[in-house]
Order: C-alpha cells, then sequence, then structure tokens
C-alpha cells in the first residue's frame, strides 16, 4: 500500500512539474523572439509614425505662396513632402492636388517613398483656362500615407492671373562688377533678375556678341543666369537683358577688363546691383522626381540699366 500510495503520488507530483517546466520554456522563447522583432519595422528601435507634412515652394514674392501666370499659361509647382515618422522605415506617400474649375492639374508622379525625417520633391503643372480672369486661385494640395485613409497634411498655394504688366524687369547682382580687373581668361559672368510679376528669360552678351540665355521657371520669383566665358585680354563689355511673359524688357551693362592671366577662374568681389529687391532669398527647390533631403528642412559700383515699354 505504501509503495503503491507513493508512486501514484510520484505520478500526480511529476507531470504538474513537466507541464510548468514546459511553459516556462515556451515563455522564455517567446520572450527571446519578441525582443528581436523591432516594433514598427525601423530597423530595431520603436516606431512612431506622424501626419506627414507638405509644402509648395513657388513664391510670387518673398514668403508669398503662389505664382503669377496669364490666361493658357502652364506653371509648374514643386511639392515638398515631409517624413515626420521617428523610428520607421521608408514609407510611401500619396499626393493630390485640387485646382479650380477649369483649371487642369497634372501630376505625373503621385507617389514618393521617404526615410523618416526626409523630405523630397514632386511636381505638377497646371494650366489656367484661356478665358480666366484676373485673380488669386486657390490650390488645394494634399498628401497622406499609402493605402490609408488619414491623417492628411495639406498646403494652400495659389495660381495668380493676371491680363496686363506695363512694368519692366529689373536685373541686379552682376558679375563681373562694373570697372572690375581680372587676371583670368575664364570668367564667370551672372545677373539676376525679378518682375512684378514673372520673368520669362535672362540674356547675356559680351561685346554685342550674344553668349549664354537661360529660361525662367515659375517656381520662384527671382531668375538667374550664368556661364563661363573664355575671355581676351583688354577690356570687355557684358550686357543683361530681361524679358517678362507680356514683352517688357530691361537691360544692364557692366564694363570690365581682363589682364594677365594665371589659368585661375575669377570670382566675384563687388558684384554690380541694380536696385535689388528687399529680400535676398527665394524657395529652395530641388532637381528631379523623389529627391530626397534630411529635414533640417551686396554692394558695388552701379552699371547703366535701360529698360523698354511692352512691344507692339
Amino acid at each position: 500500500m505504501r509503495t503503491n500510495h507513493g508512486v501514484r503520488l510520484t505520478t500526480r507530483i511529476t507531470v504538474p512539474i513537466l507541464l510548468a517546466a514546459s511553459l516556462s520554456l515556451l515563455l522564455v522563447s517567446g520572450s527571446a523572439l519578441a525582443k528581436g522583432r523591432p516594433s514598427g519595422g525601423g530597423g530595431g528601435g520603436s516606431c512612431v509614425q506622424a501626419t506627414p507634412g507638405v509644402a509648395v515652394d513657388n513664391n510670387w514674392s518673398w514668403s508669398n505662396p503662389g505664382s503669377w501666370g496669364y490666361p493658357g499659361q502652364q506653371l509648374t509647382y514643386a511639392i515638398n513632402v515631409i517624413n515626420y515618422d521617428v523610428g520607421c522605415a521608408a514609407a510611401t506617400f500619396v499626393v493630390d492636388v485640387q485646382a479650380p474649375s477649369g483649371f487642369v492639374a497634372v501630376v505625373p508622379t503621385t507617389t514618393i517613398s521617404l526615410k523618416a525625417a526626409k523630405t523630397g520633391y514632386l511636381w505638377a503643372y497646371v494650366t489656367s483656362p484661356t478665358v480666366a480672369t484676373d485673380g488669386d486661385y486657390p490650390l488645394s494640395v494634399t498628401v497622406r500615407r499609402a493605402n490609408t485613409t488619414g491623417p492628411v497634411g495639406s498646403f494652400t498655394s495659389y495660381y495668380k492671373v493676371y491680363t496686363a504688366d506695363g512694368t519692366n524687369p529689373t536685373l541686379f547682382w552682376a558679375n563681373p562688377g562694373d570697372g572690375q580687373v581680372l587676371d583670368t581668361r575664364t570668367v564667370n559672368i551672372t545677373a539676376s533678375s525679378s518682375d512684378d510679376h514673372a520673368v520669362s528669360k535672362v540674356d547675356i552678351f559680351v561685346d554685342n556678341n550674344f553668349v549664354a540665355t537661360t529660361a525662367c521657371d515659375s517656381v520662384t520669383y527671382i531668375c538667374q543666369v550664368s556661364t563661363t566665358w573664355s575671355a581676351t585680354t583688354g577690356s570687355h563689355t557684358a550686357t543683361f537683358r530681361s524679358y517678362d511673359w507680356m514683352g517688357n524688357s530691361a537691360s544692364l551693362s557692366v564694363s570690365f577688363t581682363v589682364g594677365s592671366t594665371t589659368g585661375k577662374t575669377s570670382t566675384t568681389t563687388s558684384p554690380t546691383t541694380l536696385a535689388a529687391p528687399t529680400a535676398t532669398g527665394g524657395s529652395h527647390r530641388a532637381s528631379g522626381s523623389g529627391h530626397e533631403k534630411g529635414l533640417d528642412v551686396p554692394g558695388g559700383s552701379k552699371g547703366q540699366a535701360s529698360g523698354h515699354g511692352p512691344k507692339k
């Protein structure tokens, strides 16, 4: 009886012990697996998702969103998408642009993949109706995480329609400076231009010979032209001509002298300035769809300038 009783007692104790040991092993294994899995797929750390941000870089003057366009003109808008996630894997975002009735908004690429705390650009092309009247027309831009309904980041820019303009563009920050003496055969020739509406293009002439031109975009209100020119020894004149979309134009000329050569490229020490705007910056823009970046986010002598009215 004691032996049988002892056997039965031993059997009843052993089974619970084995079950407890097995359960403990499963718990330990599960905990180890859990520690090996990052929360949210952010490379081993915690992932905190945030509402994405969006901004449109276009400005028609300092800190004033939007761009000027005449009826029927197509304008380019630079859309800056911002991923505010922390510790997460790269995410895909979807951009949408809504324009007023009669306007045509085309976004060739509507999605962009961004790492956490990075930004990137997409582009929208907006055309106004040919019968549009003067006024500010809002463009609503939104961004959301792909395959979700929200939360949504938003921004409002503007298509500013105008039908008349009698003001000449302005040229400033010319290099070389007027009267500058250069000790080089490779000359950097640059200038900037702005307008009360929008600059169309800026040309460069040296000694009355055409050298270069630039077609201005609609993103920033300051248009820059730049080229390098192989100079000969002696006196030279660089002339910059700026045009707006309504046929108004202005010119700025600077004289400079090329002396003995050392093979070095000239640098600007005193750029020629003609009625520079009060603010020296425009909005940042990046070239290429989906370009990604980190989320951080003068004086001189005057040149002779002449302006011309609208073409008849």
